[in-house]
């Protein structure tokens, strides 16, 4: 293709460019070769906290958790959280449009994925208006992450509720680790721009301070079509900023944390105008206008441990974070405290015990709507108690013993009341670590998890309208309407359509069961592979069932029209559904010679659907759509040290097509054979760096989504939009 043939010669030119300084740079080599050669780090000596919230060698972790250090995250040519856990065996990663993604783990992917935890430093961003992921606000700067952890599976019992299929939880750096008198600023096609600026001080021997600002602006999408040409100069404007300061003396560790998030989104927006209003002044349909969507998050924190000398550890974490939105899909503001405290024993007979309790309070408020608004916008989401005081209390324990020398035994339960369903739920779990070798462990496991509810699953309505003049025509005596005269019909009438999507009160709690095995093995710090199986049981899977409607009829209507059809039409949350899922995933880490690194993983799912109850029937297109999702994923992960001066890197991510059904393909085969199919996917983004000396400048260029121009990662039946291939060049200097 045209675009991949620029490949070699974006290597050659940056060797090309490399070779004048050879001969100039001999005396910051060593330096340089210190930042660049960067050994794979051993499974034994890479700590992780996820599992257990406490440190542990990865290689000793009866679960199945994958590490993305800073230095693949900085070589993935990704600009966000969400591209950059592509790298990850077990997620799905989909991008709706230049700044909306989802994520699923060992599920299906769908736009409100609440199976999957996502923190920052053990705080929840998950949203709990709809237990779901605001991926374009987290506030995190991508620059100051340490590593991300993806633990696949139940971690409900150190956890709680979301944490089913999946955790991912950003470490940020410390403050001393921090980036120092670095700024940069990026630029790129499709209006990228991007300017951040970073620092770290030292006040004393105990104290370091941190702090970043960053500043983006893109467009909203990258999707070439010919319909979206009036809406080019249509922005999203981003700001970023943190601040954290580390105090460490003896035994003594205290981290406090401030930060936030800011977004301005312009989009199109329009507003319907039904004639039955207002006929004498009726012109249009509707009055389409630019708006701009506002949404902001801020955040603020204390961490402290206390580690004693016989190795007991005491932990307590308080966090408020503060979020709105303006969106008509989640217009809603949330205050949120989080309080966490555990004690873990350390002992050489008894193992190591985790004892904890939890706290969350959320002050939710969601905005009111009129009648008239929710049946002239295109969509809105409503809700009768606006205010409402969201409480959570839970205790946990986890226990960890030697049963021999080489076996390890992990049991462990949390109970949790919410004040939501007044139900008081348990997430156990027991696993095993087995060590064959030194460098070889197999592990097994089985965990329970509940799914947190959220209010807009059980109290919320969410609906969709449509309006147009003298467009259908009615059957009185079935109440339908049609775009064609029928027998029966009268009409030319104007047509107003309201869908109403409604929570439901009396749905029971998703839990998901999950039995695993894995096996790792590794070769000092040159090779490592890890392979795990999984099979889960989903209860209680969510699905919607037609309520019927009602139809009213209005004298005042549009010229040419002999009056107004309105048409409500209601579906309720219902929970008849289960899935079982069965898969596994492989991930491999290489490092054949000091100068290349490989990283490889493929994972495979399949989902097969149950329906009990009366409401079932013989309707079997809710399971097969259940069923419908890619069952293939792979990711190939290049990072190459030129030359002292010069890196290049490349990520080939796969994700094969979905085969949906033959009955789920007739029943929308109005739509087009291939509007439920997941596409397949083949992409390619590359980067490469040249720094001459480490006091100097470097330049970073990067090419997304190579090969792959104009391809929607969705299927049609969400309506997505194009991805467009993406060049952008980053100018860092650290000039202290």
């Amino acid at each position: 293709m045209p675009t991949l043939s620029r490949i070699p010669f974006l290597y050659a030119l940056c060797l090309f460019m490399s070779f004048p300084v050879i001969a100039n740079t001999e005396d910051g080599f060593d330096e340089l070769d210190a930042l660049l050669n960067m050994p794979l780090d051993s499974l034994a000596d890479t700590k992780v906290v996820t599992v257990t919230k406490t440190s542990l060698s990865l290689s000793d972790v009866p679960a199945s958790v994958h590490v993305i250090t800073a230095k693949e995250i900085e070589r993935s040519s990704a600009r966000s959280i969400a591209d950059v856990l592509v790298l990850a065996p077990g997620l799905h990663v989909t991008k709706y449009s230049d700044y909306d993604w989802t994520i699923s783990a060992r599920s299906k992917n769908q736009g409100e994925n609440n199976t999957l935890l996502v923190m920052i430093d053990g705080r929840s961003v998950v949203n709990p208006l709809y237990s779901g992921v605001n991926w374009d606000t987290l506030p995190v700067s991508l620059d100051n992450v340490d590593h991300i952890e993806v633990v696949l599976g139940p971690v409900g019992t150190m956890w709680g509720g979301n944490a089913v299929n999946g955790v991912v939880n950003i470490i940020t750096k410390d403050a001393e680790s921090a980036p120092k008198a670095q700024v940069s600023a990026s630029v790129g096609n499709y209006d990228y721009r991007e300017y951040k600026a970073h620092h770290n001080i030292q006040l004393n021997e105990s104290t370091h301070l941190s702090g970043y600002i960053e500043l983006l602006n893109h467009s909203p999408f990258t999707d070439e079509d010919a319909h979206l040409k009036e809406l080019r100069d249509l922005k999203v404007q981003t700001e970023r900023f943190g601040l954290r300061a580390d105090y460490q003396n003896l035994q003594d560790t205290v981290s406090i944390q401030f930060g936030g998030i800011r977004s301005r989104e312009d989009y199109q927006w329009l507003t319907y105008t039904p004639a039955f209003l207002d006929p004498a002044s009726h012109q249009d349909d509707y009055d389409a206008f630019i708006t701009e969507m506002n949404s902001q998050e801020l955040f603020a924190g204390i961490q402290y441990l206390h580690e004693k000398s016989d190795g007991d550890q005491w932990e307590n974490q308080v966090w408020v974070t503060y979020s709105d939105s303006d969106s008509t899909n989640e217009p809603a503001s949330f205050t949120r405290i989080d309080l966490d405290s555990r004690y873990t024993f350390n002992t050489q007979d008894w193992g190591i015990l985790t004892l904890g309790a939890n706290v969350r309070i959320i002050d939710e408020e969601y905005a009111q709507f009129s009648e008239q608004e929710q049946y002239l916008s295109p969509y809105v989401r409503t809700i009768e108690e606006h205010e409402f005081l969201n409480e959570s209390y839970g205790l946990y324990a986890n226990w960890t013993i030697n049963l021999t020398e080489s076996t390890e035994v992990t049991l462990g339960n949390r109970w949790q009341h919410t004040n939501i369903t007044e139900e008081l739920y348990s997430q156990p779990q027991a696993r095993l670590l087995q060590k064959l070798t030194d460098n070889q462990r197999l592990w097994i496991g089985w965990g329970r998890s509940v799914i947190t509810p959220a209010r807009l699953e059980l109290d919320s309505q969410f609906q969709e309208n449509y309006s147009c003049s003298s467009c259908g025509y009615y059957d009185p005596a079935t109440g339908n309407v049609y775009d064609k005269p029928v027998n029966g019909t009268i009409g030319p009438v104007d047509y107003l359509q309201a869908y109403k999507y409604l929570g439901n009160r009396d749905l029971e709690m998703e839990s998901v069961d999950t039995y695993e095995i894995g096996y790792r093995y590794w070769q000092h710090n040159q090779f490592q592979f890890s392979v795990s199986l999984f099979y889960s049981q989903h209860d209680n899977v969510r699905a919607y069932q037609n309520q019927g409607g009602f139809v009213y009829i209005s004298q005042d209507h549009s010229n040419g029209a002999i009056g107004t059809v309105i048409h409500d039409m209601y579906a309720q949350l219902i929970d008849p559904l289960s899935q079982e899922t069965m898969g596994g995933e492989l991930s491999m880490q290489w490092q054949p010679i000091n100068v290349l690194q490989v990283n490889a993983n493929y994972s495979y799912k399949t989902i097969k659907g149950e329906c009990s109850g009366s409401v079932c029937g013989s309707n079997d297109l809710p399971i097969l759509d259940l069923e419908n999702t890619p069952n293939h994923y792979a990711t190939l992960h290049l990072m190459w040290d030129i030359h002292p001066t010069l890196w290049g890197s490349s990520v080939v991510n796969y994700v094969s097509a979905s085969k949906p059904d033959d009955k789920l393909v007739a029943a929308y085969q109005s739509y087009g054979e291939d509007y439920l199919v997941w596409p397949e996917l083949v992409t390619l983004d590359m980067s490469i760096h040249w720094q001459h000396k480490p006091t100097w400048p470097s330049i970073k260029i990067s090419a997304e989504n190579l090969g792959n121009d104009q391809v929607k990662e969705y299927s049609e039946q969400f309506n997505p939009f194009a991805n467009g291939t993406q060049y952008y060049a980053e100018l860092s200097w650290n000039f202290i």
